[in-house]
């Protein structure tokens, strides 16, 4: 068993393409799972795990701040060595039904993202606190779930679930500075072929949102302007699709 839906993840948000920032210690500590998994309670980086109650890894943090690149990578890592993982986006699930975790806990990582949308919706959070509660008991899985609240300001119903999720370990994400994002839209680039100048990357950063999720969207679309015209992605070329969506710049 390895995605108990059929879920396509970013093949570029990968371990490689993350840069951590002030986030290396959950960086290094889910790199660390991905790269040990079935056995990754025997390694010395992983001690952290043994102090919680439960072998739960909270990734809080405003969207943007790369939650879900984090638990793509692990699945990426987790795949590329054959290792059983799920992966559920509560945004994704809503209209379905949440037996949709059962037995999830006899894998060895299982991640969730996205834990906000279900908030308020009692069938699901009871499912989420039933998994909780199983993993604890088994001792065979890792769940590692992403939201954009910590477990104690998460608006749940239920009392019991936010217990149950403060009884894990949490990484608040940290924001990136310009220079990070610099970076990571220079690797995209590279990784796509372009050729992304130092002036282009400068007027870019300074001229359009700047969450991680917007730029990555503005990325795409230079990219296919890129190829419609035939030319490298400059200023001016910026300056062009930014006039074209206005919602892209601030």
């Amino acid at each position: 068993m390895q995605l108990p839906l059929a879920v396509t993840l970013p093949d570029d948000e990968t371990f490689a393409s993350f840069v951590p920032g002030a986030n290396d210690e959950v960086y290094t500590l889910l790199s660390c799972i991905a790269g040990h998994s079935p056995d990754w309670r025997g390694e010395p980086a992983l001690a952290l795990l043994d102090a919680a109650s439960i072998p739960l890894i909270n990734v809080t943090g405003p969207s943007g701040r790369g939650k879900s690149h984090l638990l793509y990578a692990t699945c990426h890592q987790l795949a590329a060595r054959e290792i059983p993982h799920a992966y559920v986006n509560f945004a994704d699930v809503l209209g379905l039904s949440p037996k949709l975790l059962d037995a999830l806990e006899q894998l060895p990582v299982i991640c969730l993202d996205n834990l906000d949308a279900i908030t308020g919706d009692a069938h699901w959070e009871e499912a989420v606190f039933d998994l909780i509660n199983r993993v604890s008991e088994t001792r065979i899985g890792l769940l590692i779930i992403a939201a954009q609240a910590n477990p104690n300001a998460i608006e749940v119903e239920l009392p019991d679930l936010r217990s149950r999720l403060s009884a894990g370990l949490t990484y608040a994400m940290a924001s990136l500075t310009d220079e990070q994002r610099g970076e990571i839209l220079t690797a995209r680039a590279q990784q796509r072929g372009l050729v992304l100048s130092a002036q282009a990357l400068h007027y870019l950063l300074n001229h359009s949102q700047r969450d991680l999720p917007s730029l990555m969207a503005l990325l795409d679309r230079l990219d296919q302007r890129s190829l419609q015209e035939q030319k490298k992605i400059s200023v001016a070329l910026v300056k062009r699709e930014l006039a074209e969506d206005p919602d892209a710049s601030h």
